[in-house]
């Protein structure tokens, strides 16, 4: 139910921005708005709901930068794990429109939704079903304009097999409209992503130099699964001084990376007991969501061998040391799944990140604004600020000790509205 004001009082305040805890808060509420975040403070006024969250800690909503997960019980999932934005990286408009609608029209609890359209490919595009293919800078720039003018996506996102003239094209495009372009682009490297005015750079994307796969050879795969196949053989054969060019690219460009780590470990195997054994997959997630998904990952490897499945443990080890030198550099982070069951698995994102040596309070800045400033939403999510969206999740424990916390969750807000509250907690108290 929405109120015109509601009064978060007495709860502990990690308000996104990496800053210190502000103990003992209060929140102000209007509308779907933050009118007032800070200290403790008092309202007099009658029409005031007032909430005591003694003992609870407030976050802003977490962001997910990166998803294809478009089932019902992935909605759920997301907003009762304190996810209350998600952008779809690649899939049809035209569904994620009808997805959309529903939330929005309360048929469905869910996220706030934003998308990139369909993966701009050539031919022949990886995920036909997920893409458009353009062949020509002129059919290019033509889709993104398109994209942008009929199907008001937010984001454009350009892919595999995408060459330098035609990202120029749709970077071009998109920029004249005020739309950024993310990538996971393979036949362009990252530097010259960067030097192209790319916005984004993730997971997939070739942001590395391998000693043993240059890129003619990198260029010269059968299937999605021989590609990722000889990713892993390049990620596990790195070249670290010629790699630092790219990174420097990236960082001078400003151009973001979204690793989404989680990926990468389950396709050497990691974590997947893990998700099978969670109480939200067991309880939220039928055989229709398990099969689609099982049946991707089986697409994604293919006939791997145990040395292709060695190939991708040292390749694993080797991203997460090449985000650590990324950062060190100067270069920033972005989280992301790339997965279903996003709204368990970007949790296991966040652990991910802080096994780099990131702090819990700059991991939830990077799910919060920092993601907010890359998606360019941060004049309106991504801190719990005055002035901004409502966008808040209280949790029942202090993250800043375990990031566990973050998935004990009292209640989210989303656009000052109460999107999810646990039913098993006689929960909120009214002041």
């Amino acid at each position: 139910m929405r109120h015109a004001s509601v009064l978060l009082e007495g709860a502990d305040l990690i308000d996104g921005s990496a800053g210190p805890v502000i103990r003992d808060a209060t929140v102000l509420i209007e509308g779907e708005r933050i009118k007032y975040a800070g200290p403790r403070k008092r309202f007099a006024d009658e029409r005031i709901e007032r909430l005591d969250l003694s003992g609870k800690t407030l976050i802003p909503g977490l962001i997910e930068a990166h998803t294809h997960a478009a089932f019902d019980a992935d909605m759920l999932a997301y907003v009762k794990n304190g996810i209350t934005t998600i952008r779809f990286a690649g899939l049809d408009q035209n569904d994620v429109a009808r997805l959309r609608q529903r939330v929005e029209h309360g048929e469905l609890i869910g996220p706030r939704i934003l998308s990139c359209g369909p993966m701009i490919d050539q031919p022949p595009p990886a995920y036909p079903e997920w893409s458009v293919a353009v062949s020509t800078p002129a059919e290019a720039a033509a889709t993104a304009e398109r994209l942008i003018a009929r199907d008001n996506v937010e984001y454009l996102i350009v892919t595999q097999r995408v060459t330098v003239p035609v990202m120029a094209a749709v970077v071009r495009a998109a920029h004249a409209h005020g739309r950024t372009v993310v990538a996971q682009t393979w036949a362009v490297d990252g530097k010259e992503a960067a030097e192209l005015g790319i916005d984004e750079l993730h997971n997939s994307s070739r942001v590395y130099v391998s000693r043993d796969y240059p890129k003619k050879r990198l260029l010269n795969y059968e299937s999605i699964a021989d590609r990722l196949a000889m990713s892993g053989r390049a990620w596990a054969t790195i070249d670290w001084d010629a790699t630092r060019s790219i990174m420097a690219a990236m960082v001078d460009k400003g151009v973001p990376y979204c690793g989404m780590q989680v990926m990468g470990h389950f396709q050497q195997g990691i974590g997947v007991t893990e998700l099978e054994t969670d109480a939200d997959f067991l309880t939220l997630f039928g055989k229709p969501e398990r099969d689609a998904f099982f049946g991707f990952i089986k697409k994604l490897q293919g006939s791997w061998t145990p040395d292709d499945l060695e190939h991708w443990r040292v390749a694993n080890e080797n991203r997460m040391e090449w985000m650590r030198r990324f950062r060190a550099l100067g270069g920033d982070l972005l989280v992301g799944t790339d997965m279903q069951f996003g709204g368990i698995t970007l949790h296991q994102e966040l652990r991910n990140i802080a096994a780099l040596g990131v702090s819990p309070m700059e991991v939830i800045a990077m799910a919060t604004s920092g993601n907010a400033r890359a998606l360019r939403i941060n004049g309106k999510l991504g801190r719990i600020a005055e002035g901004l969206l409502a966008d808040i999740v209280v949790l029942n424990r202090d993250p800043t000790n375990d990031l566990g916390a973050l998935r004990d969750i009292a209640c989210v807000f989303r656009d000052g509205a109460m999107a999810w509250s646990d039913p098993s907690r006689s929960w909120p108290a009214r002041a």
